[in-house]
């Protein structure tokens, strides 16, 4: 287990908590379910990723600034004011979460992910640019950040390499992992005392030593950011989240304790599960044929090509038959046309000779 620093009280007091905030907190509120993850979903960025998948992730700051490259996910800032922050669109509630990243360079820019619930349960790792030695893990019960939680774990030159940083949250304890090796571990607590009810993640960049922050945000971070030296990339290579409960659509707040027992859980196939497995089906079928062979593959296309040619040809065929038929059809047509007509014009000129008349007085009518 790696070594931990507890940082000073005096200068936890003075951070100022950033990005923490709920549209329906249900410790007061009445709150719509949360959809559900489900399931495990794990995914690795390259270059060519073309964006964050919509149907994961909400890009509330910064999406014009999202980069893709071999490395994964590049999240740059390079001005004040400037932020990258993704959040999940679906829930967990309990769970593991696993980021292969590399932090962002650079005195008082942060690096960070973390789970934070709708009563605002917050669980956070976060990396502090301008110290190359350490990395931060910290949690809240409802929000309540005179809590001094944060704990330092020393890591080898987050900014300078890949590491690995895994959340593994249950009912009974809260554990950071670092490369493999436990850094923290929280034992349960009573609510408001330990996270326990449904997160969403998020994750992004920002500068906590811009000048427009509070002097303590700033003491936090580790100091004025010096944009002179940006840009600034966060690089986040692959995530892997796995959700506490499978086969489940939502959660719900069954009352206003912000207890874990007081939360329901609805079962069935979640919104993001049917949008992913619709996909994967499609993008698996693609794979498959781009790993046959170059014969393989040929004959594939000779037999759709040929599927084709006898479809056109059976096409053609019947087109050429009703077309015939239309011909022998419209024939027949003609001819009785042609019999209706002659006995017409035989059935006018008797009547205009009389012959109707005679022919009926033939039988002894008389005038």
């Amino acid at each position: 287990m790696s070594r931990t620093i507890l940082l000073p009280i005096a200068l936890l007091a003075a951070r100022v908590a950033t990005q923490t905030s709920s549209s329906c907190n249900p410790l007061n509120s009445t709150c719509p379910e949360d959809p559900a993850l489900g399931f495990s979903y794990n995914t690795t960025y390259t270059a060519s990723t073309t964006e964050l998948n919509p149907t994961l992730w909400n890009v509330t700051a910064g999406a014009e600034t999202i980069l893709f490259t071999e490395t994964g996910a590049e999240f740059v800032i390079s001005a004040s004011g400037e932020s990258v922050t993704a959040q999940s669109t679906f829930y967990i509630f309990w769970g593991t979460v696993e980021i292969i990243m590399q932090a962002a360079a650079g005195q008082g820019i942060i690096s960070t992910f973390n789970l934070l619930s709708d009563d605002l349960d917050e669980i956070d790792l976060e990396i502090m640019g301008g110290n190359d030695s350490f990395v931060e893990s910290n949690w809240y019960g409802w929000g309540n950040t005179s809590q001094y939680n944060a704990l330092y774990h020393p890591t080898d030159g987050p900014a300078e390499r890949l590491h690995n940083y895994t959340i593994n949250w249950t009912q009974k304890e809260l554990q950071w992992i670092i490369d493999d090796s436990v850094a923290r571990t929280v034992p349960y607590a009573p609510s408001g005392q330990y996270p326990q009810t449904p997160s969403i993640l998020k994750l992004g960049i920002w500068a906590g030593g811009d000048s427009t922050e509070p002097n303590g945000t700033i003491e936090w971070a580790g100091g004025l950011t010096d944009w002179s030296k940006g840009p600034f990339t966060m690089t986040v290579q692959s995530i892997k989240v796995t959700d506490g409960s499978t086969n489940t659509s939502s959660y719900m707040y069954g009352d206003k304790t912000g207890d874990f027992s007081s939360i329901e859980a609805t079962s069935g196939e979640s919104t993001v599960y049917k949008l992913i497995n619709k996909k994967s089906t499609i993008v698996s079928v693609a794979k498959k044929f781009n790993s046959l062979s170059m014969g393989a593959k040929i004959g594939i296309a000779c037999g759709v090509v040929g599927a084709l040619l006898i479809a056109l040809i059976a096409f053609v065929v019947f087109c050429m038959k009703s077309r015939r038929r239309g011909k022998r059809e419209r024939a027949i047509s003609d001819q009785q046309w042609d019999e209706n007509n002659a006995e017409l014009m035989e059935y006018r000129q008797k009547m205009a000779r009389g012959g109707f008349a005679q022919s009926h007085m033939g039988h002894g009518e008389k005038f």
